[in-house]
């Protein structure tokens, strides 16, 4: 249980520090440049990837995507 207690405090902030953040507008890049993808839960970087990629984009960032593997994240 107190692993989750330091998970969720860890998510809490990581959206605090987020929220401050500037994001980097994906339309406002030159054409070529990577595209930066943003995780759904807490706003950090969960993706980079090229303009021409394949698969599609992470929609969560590690830490998040670990917590939602635990159960702790709906």
């Amino acid at each position: 249980m107190q692993g989750k207690e330091a998970a969720v405090a860890a998510l809490k902030a990581r959206r605090e520090t987020n929220a401050k953040a500037t994001k980097i507008d994906n339309a406002s890049l030159p054409a070529g440049a990577p595209m930066y993808y943003y995780c759904i839960s807490c706003g950090s970087i969960a993706d980079i990837l090229s303009e021409l990629h394949l698969n599609p984009p992470r929609k969560l960032c590690r830490e998040c995507q670990a917590m939602k593997d635990m159960g702790w994240l709906e």
